[in-house]
C-alpha cells in the first residue's frame, strides 16, 4: 500500500527520558517508511526543538497543541488523558489490576483497548489513541529506605503523579503523598524546581528505566520491585488530522502504531529486566539496593487496595474495570 500524496506529520516529544520516548517515534518512522515507501514522512522534535524552530524559543503547552491540531501526533501517560476528561483512562492505573504482560496485551490490543482509543478519547479529547505503549512496565517503589514487606511503606510519604487512584492507593498502603508534575522535557528551570520537590518525599513510584529521571539517587537509593501497576502510554493523533485521512491513509496509521507499540513494550520489559537483574547497571544508576517483593507481601498490597475495586466501580464505564479483570 502507498500513500497518494506525500504528506508531512509532526511528532513532539514531551516526556523525558528523551531516549524512551525517541526510540518509540523513531520505530513509528521507519514502520511508516516501509510501508509508505517514503511518500509520507514524520518529522520527530523534542519540546526545546520545536520551540526554537516555531515558537522563537518560548515555552508552550504541548498537549494543547495536539488539541488544537497545531502537533499531529505524540505520546501521552494515560493520567493526561484521564486528566482530559477521558476518565476511564484513569481505570488501567488501578493498583494489582494486570497479572502479566500476556494480559496487559490482551487488553491493550483487544476490544476493551480499542474502544478507549477509537471511541471514549476521541469523545472526550480532540486527540484519537492509534495503540498502548509501556514506559518501563511494571512500576517500582524507589525509597530513602529499603521496603522488604508491606508494613515497610506505613507512614512514607510518596510523590505521585496528579492521579485520584494513586491518592487512593497510597491511602490504601498507609503511605503519605504529595503531588509531583510531571516532568516535560525542559525549556526553563522546571526540572531543576522538580528535583527540589523530590527531595521533600521519601518515596516515588517509577519503573527501573524511568529511574534516573523520577527519582533521586542521592535520596531514593533503595528499589523495591513491587509490581503493583504498569506505567502506560499512548500514541495519540489529533482528531481533525486522523479524519482529513483516507482510509487506506488511516489502515498504515494503525498498523505502523500497532507494530511500533509492541516492539516498545518488548524493549521496555528488557530494560527493566535487564537493570533488576546486574548490579553493575544498578550501581551505574545509583541504586543502592533492589529488593524483589515476595508473594506474600505483594499479595498483602492487593489485599489492602480491595476498597479501591468498590469505590471506583461506578466511577468508570460500567463493567470495565471486570471486563479488564477477566480477559
Amino acid at each position: 500500500m502507498t500513500i497518494k500524496n506525500s504528506q508531512k506529520i509532526r511528532w513532539v516529544i514531551f516526556h523525558e527520558p528523551i531516549d524512551l520516548f525517541l526510540r518509540t517515534a523513531n520505530a513509528f518512522c521507519d514502520e511508516i517508511k516501509q510501508l509508505t515507501n517514503g511518500r509520507l514522512e514524520i518529522e520527530v522534535y523534542t519540546v526545546s526543538e520545536y520551540a526554537n524552530k516555531f515558537h522563537n524559543g518560548l515555552s508552550f503547552d504541548p498537549p494543547a497543541l495536539i488539541n488544537s491540531g497545531e502537533i499531529q501526533m505524540s505520546q501521552c501517560y494515560i493520567a493526561t488523558l484521564g486528566a482530559a476528561r477521558a476518565t476511564d483512562f484513569y481505570a488501567l492505573d488501578m493498583p494489582f489490576l494486570f497479572k502479566d504482560h500476556d494480559h496487559v496485551s490482551r487488553v491493550l490490543e483487544g476490544e476493551i483497548g480499542q474502544k478507549m482509543l477509537n471511541e471514549t478519547l476521541p469523545e472526550k479529547t480532540s486527540m484519537r489513541g492509534l495503540a498502548f505503549t509501556y514506559s518501563g512496565g511494571y512500576r517500582v517503589m524507589a525509597s530513602n529506605k529499603q521496603i522488604r514487606n508491606a508494613e515497610d511503606l506505613k507512614g512514607l510519604t510518596v510523590g505521585i503523579k496528579t492521579n485520584p487512584i494513586f491518592a487512593d492507593m497510597c491511602d490504601a498502603f498507609g503511605c503519605g503523598y504529595v503531588s509531583i508534575p510531571d516532568l516535560i522535557s525542559p525549556l526553563t528551570k522546571a526540572d531543576e524546581e522538580l528535583k527540589n520537590q523530590l527531595g521533600t518525599v521519601d518515596t516515588v513510584q517509577t519503573t527501573l528505566p524511568r529511574y534516573s529521571v523520577e527519582a533521586r539517587s542521592d535520596i531514593h537509593k533503595h528499589v523495591t520491585n513491587t509490581k503493583h501497576s504498569i506505567y502506560l502510554t499512548t500514541i495519540v493523533i489529533n482528531e481533525q488530522f486522523w479524519n482529513s485521512l483516507s482510509m487506506e491513509d488511516q489502515m498504515i496509521m494503525r498498523q505502523a502504531a500497532l507494530n511500533s507499540s509492541r516492539k516498545e513494550r518488548a524493549w521496555s520489559v528488557e530494560d527493566a529486566e535487564k537493570i533488576s537483574s546486574d548490579k553493575a547497571e544498578q550501581e551505574k544508576l545509583g541504586i543502592a539496593t533492589f529488593h524483589e517483593l515476595s508473594a506474600d507481601e505483594s499479595k498483602k498490597l492487593k489485599d489492602s487496595v480491595e476498597g479501591l475495586y468498590t469505590k471506583y466501580t461506578k466511577f468508570f464505564t460500567p463493567g470495565l474495570i471486570d471486563s479488564i479483570l477477566k480477559s
